[in-house]
């Protein structure tokens, strides 16, 4: 799943959905919350990948269409399964509440807050604020049992069906167990259920959060916008879509500043750095590095 030339062979469906999420902006007259839009493209492309679903989040629609749903779902409106795509479409509601309740403010869990200052206490209290109704952990302990819910049914159906392909990553682990290549101990259904809902949540949230950060801070220096903007423009027709190849070697401006952007706003450790060109930082001389093609 995670070899390049899968990985390249993605782009035109990620394209696809970027294409339908940006319709988006040029269709509604009102303000938009980026990182709600950006939240549900990723999810789309994950969900894509890892259960094969085309959840439709990035259709042109209203931006707070998902999040009224989820709000209702979780709100006690509707707890039935009849249809597999009632699963689906319950499974997604729940997981977009559940990200978006995710907050690191005086609105999120406090047992999450209080872990950032005093990590021994936070499971602890969070053991005890999930049994009282109405705070925030106790939303999410019911949200998580939900999703848990939601997910083991999606499960349930996939592995009844007979005919799957082997290009997401819930098939290819069921068609894998079935194959006797693996254990059917070890991929079990709760197993198989939680670690393709972990590529979704941990997929989904970290690229979302990653963007929004992106737009934010390029935002905020005019110069750097029409740099990126000219290499962006100067790759060719807006309808042209770029290869693997032309996302490593075209845009240098825009690697450098999703990079720089994952170094001020860390969502996930980005260590490996290296100079393309001479630079001194605080007295210290970084060389330029040449990097041969064949390291890629």
């Amino acid at each position: 799943m995670y070899q390049p030339s899968h990985l390249a062979s993605l782009v035109p469906t990620m394209q696809s959905f970027i294409e339908s999420a940006t319709q988006n902006l040029d269709t509604l007259n009102e303000d938009i919350i980026f990182s709600n839009l950006s939240l549900r493209l990723a999810t789309d492309l994950i969900g894509d990948a890892a259960f094969g679903v085309n959840f439709g989040l990035s259709k042109p629609h209203s931006v707070y269409e998902s999040m009224k749903s989820a709000n209702n779902v979780n709100g006690g409106g509707g707890s039935g399964c009849g249809s597999g795509g009632d699963e689906v479409s319950d499974f997604i509601n729940q997981h977009i509440y559940s990200t978006t309740q995710l907050k690191m403010d005086l609105s999120g869990s406090f047992s999450i807050i209080l872990g950032l200052l005093a990590p021994i206490l936070q499971e602890p209290f969070r053991k005890i604020l999930k049994r009282i109704p109405g705070t925030m952990d106790w939303k999410i302990e019911r949200t998580n049992r939900k999703l848990s819910g939601r997910l083991d049914e999606i499960v349930k159906k996939r592995m009844e069906e007979k005919n799957r392909t082997s290009k997401n990553f819930l098939s290819l682990i069921l068609n894998a167990r079935e194959s006797r290549t693996v254990s059917e101990n070890v991929f079990s259904p709760d197993y198989i259920s939680v670690v393709t809902y972990e590529h979704l949540l941990a997929g989904s949230a970290t690229t979302s959060f990653t963007l929004s950060s992106i737009v934010y801070l390029v935002a905020g220096h005019p110069d750097v916008k029409k740099k990126l903007l000219y290499e962006i423009d100067g790759f060719g027709p807006h309808d042209l879509t770029p290869t693997a190849q032309d996302l490593h070697q075209s845009f240098p401006c825009l690697d450098q500043v999703i990079k720089e952007a994952m170094r001020f706003y860390t969502v996930s450790p980005l260590v490996a750095r290296e100079t393309s060109n001479e630079v001194e930082i605080g007295g210290y001389l970084l060389p330029k590095v040449e990097v041969p093609l064949e390291a890629w």
